[in-house]
């Protein structure tokens, strides 16, 4: 079973060893990051595979509205510390001894999220062809 640690980033901190982001306010509370915001709690790992496996426990958790029952607070929601461990820890035992299920998955999601990557790459340059098109009509 599984170790990790949740803590509240702070701008200031450096952390050292396998770790990602996982979003804490507003509606996308939950969201795993790879990179960090204000509002955002670090999850520390023990390994790469650690991190790679609960990464993509977080990302099907958010994808799946998961999160969503945890919100608290009228006005900017947010989820809670201990509500998210404990969202994750019963997905993660769930999942722990499915390591090929998990393996399947996250290989159809990295592809997924590479065809999703190149589908903007492919419709920002319709958008530049799009603004080339206008101004050549203009200029002419």
């Amino acid at each position: 079973m599984s170790n990790f640690k949740l803590i509240t980033y702070r701008p200031e901190g450096v952390y050292k060893g396998p770790h990602f982001f996982i979003l804490n306010k507003g509606l996308n509370s939950g969201k795993p990051l790879k990179k960090p915001c204000p509002n955002c709690f670090v999850m520390m790992c023990n390994n790469e595979n650690e991190k790679e496996s609960l990464y993509w426990i977080v990302y099907s958790l958010h994808q799946g509205k998961r999160f969503k029952i945890a919100l608290v607070g009228s006005v900017i929601p947010f989820i809670r510390k201990n509500d998210l461990i404990k969202i994750i820890t019963e997905a993660h035992s769930a999942t722990f001894h499915k390591p090929e299920a998990i393996k399947k998955t996250v290989s159809s999601l990295l592809q997924l999220e590479q065809q999703e990557e190149n589908y903007k790459r492919i419709q920002n340059t319709l958008k530049q062809l799009r603004q080339v098109l206008v101004h050549q009509l203009i200029k002419s």
